[in-house]
């Protein structure tokens, strides 16, 4: 049977809205089907894009579909009868037999693809009736259009990350709109899980906020609970300041601003902190926190407030007091301290306490450590000895005043118990012991010789303090302090700087020296105490002024602070200087100022107490500045004619820290004395007139002469005596685990100073004199003849200037002798060779 009519015409031709349908599908798959993919694919990343393309798809099919509802009635028929329109499946209708028989001719011209022209790739055409052909033409279109599918599909396969099956079944979803599944559809189920991602988070959401809430109360809870137990060891504490216990550390840490920022963090417990936010004051940031959260203040605040709760009690009940986090770490806290800690408070500790003069030569070195350990041995709960350099009698008589001389070390151990207890007024038990020392006259100062550490038993090797570190280590060769002592501190008392600075070459030998007291400090200590900052920073350092006067200057200012009788006056005479008359002490700084003064003011008469080398040339100087200064010799500030004088000056800046000067503030005077560090200390006391120029100067001496000074309040009185610097002693010479341990750097210079020091040559060289390394084989078996070897720095014109000896007794506190102009400079050999 023949498909097309008599008229050549095919018997059945598509209607032009199919035919126009075809061409838009088969023109558009190609361009927009790729368009249409893309979004949905990648729908997580670009929502608003799938959105807006399967909307214009939507209205599109809507629009070509509209006009053909007629032929859509033709579809419905071909196949299996199901109510309703399915989803096209080609692959399956193409499998039936009766589909096969219907589709063996090819479509028309000009549509789809051409049938193959040999003749056995089709049977024989069967005669069809007019219904049969119009199917059979339907189906042709229909396979044309599935070809076209597919062959869009497989183009796009490999550029899309998807599988065979879900790119076919997204395919025949959006191309056949007339399934069962709309667009709309389509676009739910791909948005559905992105909904369900956001509903979990935001259950997710609202369970931090309730647990944000809950942890907001908890905080609350703490903070108010905190503030509570800081108010209950404040009210066992006392006001800071107070003297009662650990009290008097807390002033300067719970300030009023701090502890007013404490009592404002308890937020609404009582009300106070909305008070303070209404007054517009700012709270620190860790005063919101609460206890356990306010690390380093809180800690520190519980640790002191405990402190006198700690003995003889328990620990408080869990939940009680601060929050477990800071209860743990105070539990840590305090077994770190007391496995690290060193302290001479404990019972049973042996100090030994070595220094580099001894009496009776009146230097700040001999007098100082001696009353240190009288005061200290005051505890019988420590064992205190006292170390001092004994001298041959050839180097007896350049030291000691009066001609003074020993012939044992038990006879100088007799006259320095009786100095110290007419001094002090008790009977002091101390132990004293020596170790063999030299007279270097080139430096003015006493060098050991040999190592005075074998001269300790080990067994009562515990605590060493080393007065002037730096002095007794420059040579020292052998064992090391640290590793003998289990408690190593030195107190240095001398600005040698300052007196090598004043020599010939001096920024050389002050640059040298000051590396190599850097050096022996590190190495041979655990910590450095400086009396002021007036001295070079040094390594391991603290300040603190840790000395004294004795009792027997209090007292004269008790008698002078009495009412005099009536029209009578306190102090009968003016204005006085006490000290080594050297340049060096401060004559330089007087000399200047008072011819300023006199220039300007008119002339001041007064008194010099003192001896040196310099006397001569100070005496010269001030005869031709024409100033009215008299100059009488040496004398004990603690005679009574002393007594009676007013204004004490003092413009030395060579000073660590003058005992001078705290002498005189002890004995009710005035002092005048420079704006430098080593002043620091006395700048509390009001009777101290503090003067940063010529002009301030004059206005003090103006001042001090017309007016009777203030008599000391108990405070004042209490800061001067040698108990208060005793506590201040104990205080500053704590030790934890840091200080304890020495670096390998540490050794390493140790293992260079040692080396350098050994060699007896070097030794010579650098000033140690010849033969100094060992010690002799007794105390007084050694001979300083055979040391008299002059180092590379020193100064030799006073290797054969004669000793002064001056009758009289040279100023108790005129300070380390200031004839330490000629500082041990020698020792700057050793550090140049390292």
């Amino acid at each position: 049977m023949s498909s097309h009519g008599d008229d050549g015409q095919p018997l059945w031709r598509p209607p032009p809205t199919l035919r126009t349908l075809h061409k838009s599908l088969s023109s558009s798959l190609t361009s927009s089907s790729q368009q249409a993919l893309v979004p949905l694919t990648r729908v997580s990343n670009t929502l608003e894009d799938v959105k807006k393309n399967a909307g214009a798809i939507v209205a599109a099919a809507q629009t070509t579909l509209a006009p053909l509802a007629d032929d859509l009635q033709l579809l419905k028929r071909v196949g299996e009868p199901r109510s309703g329109m399915r989803r096209v499946q080609s692959e399956s209708n193409f499998a039936r037999p009766a589909a096969r028989l219907r589709l063996q001719r090819p479509p028309a011209a000009g549509f789809g693809p051409a049938e193959p022209s040999s003749p056995q790739a089709r049977p024989p055409p069967q005669q069809l009736s007019r219904d049969q052909q119009r199917q059979v033409d339907a189906w042709d279109w229909l396979n044309a259009l599935n070809t076209t599918l597919n062959q869009a599909r497989a183009a796009q396969q490999n550029r899309f990350q998807l599988s065979r099956a879900g790119l076919e079944e997204q395919a025949k979803q959006l191309v056949h709109s007339a399934s069962s599944m709309s667009l709309q559809e389509v676009k739910e189920q791909l948005l559905q899980k992105r909904r369900e991602a956001l509903s979990n988070a935001a259950a997710t959401l609202g369970t931090c906020q309730a647990n944000l809430s809950s942890l907001s109360q908890t905080l609350q809870s703490s903070l108010a609970e905190g503030r509570s137990n800081l108010e209950r060891h404040l009210s066992t504490l006392g006001e800071p300041g107070s003297p009662a216990s650990a009290s008097s550390r807390l002033a300067a840490l719970l300030s009023p601003p701090r502890l007013s920022g404490l009592a404002g963090s308890g937020g609404s417990g009582d009300g106070s902190g909305g008070e303070e936010q209404q007054s517009g004051e700012a709270l620190p940031p860790w005063s919101l926190l609460p206890a356990p959260m306010r690390g380093r203040e809180a800690a520190a605040i519980e640790a002191l407030a405990t402190e006198d709760e700690q003995d003889g009690q328990q620990e408080e009940e869990p939940g009680r007091g601060w929050g477990p986090f800071q209860r743990n770490a105070q539990r840590r806290r305090r077994s770190k301290e007391g496995e690290a800690r060193s302290s001479l408070r404990e019972e049973g500790r042996q100090v030994l306490i070595v220094t580099t003069a001894a009496l009776p030569w009146m230097t700040g070195t001999a007098v100082n450590p001696l009353l240190r350990a009288a005061y200290l041995a005051k505890d019988k709960g420590r064992k205190v000895t006292l170390m001092i350099p004994w001298l041959a009698k050839a180097d007896q008589g350049k030291v000691f005043p009066n001609n003074t001389t020993f012939d044992t070390p038990e006879q100088q151990e007799e006259y320095v118990r009786e100095w110290v207890k007419k001094r002090t007024g008790f009977e002091s038990d101390f132990k004293v012991t020596f170790y063999p020392g030299r007279y270097a006259p080139e430096k003015c100062s006493i060098l050991p010789v040999g190592d005075p550490t074998q001269y300790v038993p080990d067994h009562e090797a515990d605590v060493a303090i080393l007065e002037e570190p730096e002095h007794l280590n420059w040579y020292h060769h052998g064992r090391r302090w640290t590793d003998k002592f289990n408690h190593v501190v030195g107190v240095v008392h001398t600005n040698y700087l300052d007196y090598a600075r004043r020599e010939e070459g001096g920024d050389t030998k002050e640059f040298l020296l000051k590396h190599i007291n850097n050096w022996v400090c590190r190495v041979y200590c655990h910590k450095v105490v400086k009396l002021s900052d007036a001295v070079q920073p040094l390594p391991k350092q603290t300040t603190e002024f840790v000395h004294g006067v004795a009792e027997s200057f209090l007292d004269v200012g008790e008698k002078k602070a009495q009412p005099a009788p009536e029209g009578g006056k306190r102090f009968q005479r003016g204005a006085y200087f006490i000290g080594k008359v050297v340049w060096a002490k401060g004559y330089t700084e007087l000399l200047d100022l008072m011819t300023k003064h006199c220039s300007a003011h008119g002339e001041v008469d007064m008194d010099c107490y003192g001896t040196g080398e310099d006397l001569e040339a100070v005496k010269t100087e001030a005869a031709q500045r024409k100033l009215s200064l008299r100059f009488h010799g040496a004398k004990d500030h603690l005679e009574p004619s002393m007594h009676e004088y007013q204004v004490f000056i003092n413009p030395s800046t060579s000073d660590v820290v003058a005992t001078t000067t705290a002498e005189a503030l002890a004995m009710g005077k005035w002092v005048i004395c420079a704006d430098h560090p080593s002043n620091r200390f006395f700048s509390q006391f009001k009777n101290c007139l503090i003067f940063k120029s010529p002009e301030e100067f004059s206005k003090h001496i103006e001042h001090a002469l017309a007016h009777e000074p203030h008599p000391m309040s108990p405070e004042e009185r209490r800061n001067l005596t040698w108990e208060a610097a005793t506590e201040r002693f104990l205080d500053v010479t704590e030790l934890t685990e840091k200080d304890l341990k020495h670096s390998a750097v540490d050794n390493i210079l140790w293992g260079a100073h040692k080396a350098l020091t050994g060699s007896e040559p070097l030794r010579a060289l650098a000033g140690a004199g010849a033969n100094t390394r060992d010690a002799p084989q007794r105390l007084t078996d050694y001979d300083p003849a055979a040391s008299e070897a002059a180092g590379l720095f020193d100064d030799r014109k006073r290797l054969t200037k004669p000793a002064d000896k001056s009758s009289g007794r040279a100023a108790v506190s005129g300070g380390r002798a200031a004839a330490r102009a000629a500082v041990p400079v020698a020792a700057v050999a050793v550090k140049q060779r390292a």
